[in-house]
């Protein structure tokens, strides 16, 4: 299987290692490809040609890069694990949405904001 032309962009300015990780807009600026091409091509580099294309997503260093030890790996591994619980709780939450009541439940108790404010103006 051959890459196309917008993988080969994407794999050549992906950096190899950890120590200068570029985020997708830095891609995106590098290689004159849209945020959607870009994030195709990394996806398909990773799906069809396994790739260890993994990002780190806490601390100054963020991005995205080729993976190339395993603590790496366990990097991009342990942020893709942590993006799943968050999206499957946003999931849960929305299956469980009153399609009907949330705009009621979001109402403002005047009664209790207005005694709030008198006892913040009062301290």
């Amino acid at each position: 299987m051959s890459l196309t032309m917008i993988e080969y962009k994407v794999l050549n300015i992906m950096p190899r290692g950890a120590g200068y990780p570029l985020t997708t807009r830095n891609i995106c600026k590098a290689t004159q490809l849209s945020e959607r091409e870009v994030r195709g091509a990394i996806s398909d580099l990773i799906s069809l040609y396994g790739v260890p294309i993994v990002a780190n997503r806490s601390g100054r260093n963020t991005g995205m890069f080729i993976a190339t030890d395993a603590a790496e790996l366990n990097i991009g591994i342990a942020s893709y694990k942590t993006q799943v619980t968050t999206m499957n709780a946003r999931i849960k939450a929305i299956e469980r949405a009153n399609l009907d009541g949330w705009q009621l439940a979001l109402k403002p108790d005047i009664k209790r904001l207005e005694a709030q404010s008198r006892h913040v103006q009062g301290a």
